[in-house]
């Protein structure tokens, strides 16, 4: 037998569990509407299959899960998108209003234990019209755009002068 308070504390729980995945695909959507955000369809690897970033982000509009890729180290299967790290995605562009091209979400082929494979990062590779790159505008909008993804709550934020990071951002929750 569970003492009412912990029963309350389930039920709470639930609740917000339940709110986060009715929001989850309304963000996807209007991720998928905002001409700032744009969304590869191939990897950098030049693979083509349905864990590209706009399928991932489509899957989670329509309330399915994410695919993962299946080549090199990924794992295959799927995962559940971050609400978190989607709601930030969306306020990059409507809030702080970066214009973007995301790369990556959980597809593609990233170092084993990668938070891409756990629904929990995505890779950005042109910030404001410039690539992202070690020197010139692409460094400078690229570190701008780190510095916004730290201020919606980002655990692990890499790019230009990190090492493997020279052409893109790496945003993690």
């Amino acid at each position: 037998m569970i003492s009412a308070a912990l029963a309350s504390s389930l039920a709470v729980m639930a609740t917000a569990t339940t709110a986060e995945a009715a929001t989850r695909p309304a963000i996807a959507k209007s991720i998928l509407n905002h001409r700032g955000i744009s969304l590869a369809t191939t990897h950098d690897s030049g693979v083509r299959d349905k864990a590209n970033a706009k399928q991932n982000i489509t899957d989670t509009a329509a309330g399915r899960k994410a695919r993962r890729s299946s080549y090199g180290t990924a794992p295959g299967g799927s995962v559940t998108l971050n609400t978190n790290m989607l709601n930030a995605m969306l306020k990059l562009n409507t809030v702080k209003r970066f214009t973007f091209r995301v790369t990556e979400v959980a597809g593609g082929s990233h170092s084993r234990g990668s938070k891409h494979y756990a629904g929990r990062a995505f890779d950005v590779g042109t910030v404001n019209g410039s690539r992202v790159s070690t020197g010139g505008a692409g460094y400078t909008k690229a570190k701008k755009f780190m510095k916004a993804c730290r201020s919606y709550g980002a655990v692990l934020v890499l790019g230009p002068g990190d090492a493997g990071h020279s052409t893109h951002v790496h945003c993690q929750w």
